[in-house]
């Protein structure tokens, strides 16, 4: 004879019932879950802006001067791009909404990475773009890496210094304000980085964070 140990399969509507209480959680989990992970990035952007803004305000203070050399010899950067792999050019840097403040934050000017500036201090063409010093609060000099990495940000896009509103370089740079940029979840500039557009504000879902602010408040000429 054998043994009847009172094992069962399940029936068809029980299944049917487990599959159905599996669908419901799934649904009823799912949006927070999405809104989670986009809570993230968008904290996770915010924190790296703020920390390259940190270490570009320590080179400032080592060196004395904004991080705007370039590999070529005179010309200041209009801006700093944390592309490492690509070399901080136009390539993967998304093209932001030109018509929109003029943004461009993609087409301006002579650009340097922010590895350069912050970890390595040199470029393959130049060498050495700032005089070192271990001991900056004796003698002004270069004293990093000022940073561990510099990340692409949440979306795979780099971040994107307006370099070229730092004060020192011309008499009315004072009334830009100097960021860090992500262009956020839809990889577009709407931040304006245009001469004719005073203290700029953080548009659209762009996330970044100002380390330099404009000194005085001037209306918008455009």
């Amino acid at each position: 004879m054998k043994a009847n140990y009172g094992l069962k399969g399940f029936t068809l509507i029980e299944v049917i019932i487990a599959v159905a209480l599996v669908a419901i959680m799934a649904v009823a989990i799912a949006p927070p879950l999405v809104q989670n992970i986009k809570s993230g990035k968008v904290a996770r952007a915010q924190s790296d802006a703020n920390t390259i803004s940190t270490a570009i305000l320590t080179f400032y203070k080592d060196v004395g001067h904004w991080p705007m050399e370039t590999n070529t010899t005179g010309t200041n950067a209009s801006r700093l791009v944390g592309n490492e792999s690509l070399g901080g050019g136009l390539i993967g840097i998304c093209d932001g909404v030109r018509s929109v403040g003029g943004s461009r934050w993609n087409n301006t000017g002579a650009v340097n990475t922010l590895t350069s500036a912050l970890i390595t201090n040199r470029t393959a063409s130049r060498g050495t773009l700032y005089t070192v010093s271990k001991n900056p609060h004796v003698t002004p000099g270069w004293n990093g890496p000022y940073l561990a990495r510099v990340p692409l940000d949440p979306w795979g896009n780099p971040y994107i210094v307006n370099i070229r509103f730092a004060p020192e370089s011309t008499t009315d740079n004072d009334l830009h304000n100097v960021m860090v940029i992500s262009a956020g979840p839809n990889s577009s500039f709407e931040t304006p980085f245009n001469p004719n557009k005073y203290n700029e504000q953080i548009g659209g879902d762009d996330i970044g964070a100002v380390f330099q602010g404009a000194s005085r408040f001037v209306a918008d000429t455009n």
